[in-house]
């Protein structure tokens, strides 16, 4: 990424549990910015987002928050969203929201309640009886309540409709407007990544293997479709991976308009985000 002011500097890390771990992560976030992280289920994202938040102690490497390393001060700068609410359960959303007014200064008790409304969540109901999707939408309730600088969301998604998960969508783009929040976001729904998200990180067995502008990666990498000799003809050097199927054979190219243009006779087709992860998890490295 290009050198900016940074809401998350990660230099180094490595979390290690048995035979997975991250492995020398390098990251930036630049503030102002909605990060997608993508990957598959395993991949290290739920991992990456419980060490930036501090859940999960790093082994080694150093993590700064708004270019300090002493998370002292930061706790109600950012907003939380993980996988798995873990409010307390027995409660109901009305006890929900004057617990978080006591913790967090800057707490927004009509934005709470106007979140929950809009989410159609009962503020007397209690969060045990919530379905999976009204769990995730009053985690995403809470964290844009209390004004903080960096919302981390893993997942928020998960069990929302699509008509839930455009209005989502919405109120991330609403909290955007300000140019000093930041977003990041991970989702196994890339289509709405490639809808909100200004940067991409893909991680793939622990480690970082592309890293930048969302619209760039769109526009640069594509898939060249045809004969395996046709195909491994454009060279090895431009190809990131291969995947060989039945009857024919797919490549994940970086520059899909230089080989178009090289390569006339070859079929070369953009690549989402979905099919960039798809090739790279289930081809073979070049």
């Amino acid at each position: 990424m290009i050198k900016l002011d940074n809401a998350v500097e990660i230099r180094g890390l490595c979390k290690s549990f048995g035979s997975f771990g991250l492995r020398d992560i390098d990251l930036d976030i630049p503030r102002g910015y909605v990060v997608g992280l993508i990957g598959e289920n395993g991949a290290g994202k739920t991992t990456l987002i419980k060490c930036i938040t501090g859940a999960n102690l790093v082994d080694s490497g150093t993590i700064s928050l708004f270019g300090s390393q002493d998370r002292k001060g930061t706790e109600g700068r950012v907003g939380v969203v993980f996988d798995e609410c873990h409010f307390f359960q027995q409660m109901n959303g009305e006890q929900t929201g004057k617990l978080m007014s006591s913790l967090f200064p800057n707490w927004d008790d009509a934005r709470y309640r106007s979140l929950m409304s809009s989410f159609g969540i009962p503020l007397d109901k209690r969060i045990k009886d919530y379905s999976r999707g009204m769990r995730m939408r009053i985690q995403v309730a809470v964290a844009l309540s209390h004004n903080p600088d960096l919302v981390i969301m893993d997942e928020a998604t998960a069990g929302m409709d699509p008509a839930a998960r455009d209005e989502f969508l919405d109120l991330v783009m609403e909290y955007m407007q300000d140019e000093g929040h930041t977003v990041v976001m991970s989702s196994h729904i890339t289509s709405d990544l490639e809808k909100i998200a200004d940067y991409i990180v893909f991680i793939h067995q622990g480690r970082i293997v592309m890293n930048g502008p969302k619209d760039e990666i769109l526009e640069n990498y594509g898939i060249v479709r045809g004969s395996e000799p046709a195909v491994l003809a454009i060279g090895r050097e431009n190809i990131v991976s291969i995947k060989r199927d039945e009857f024919s054979t797919s490549a994940l190219v970086r520059d899909r308009n230089g080989v178009a243009e090289a390569y006339p006779e070859l079929v070369v087709d953009p690549a989402s985000l979905d099919d960039i992860m798809v090739m790279v998890i289930r081809g073979d490295a070049a």
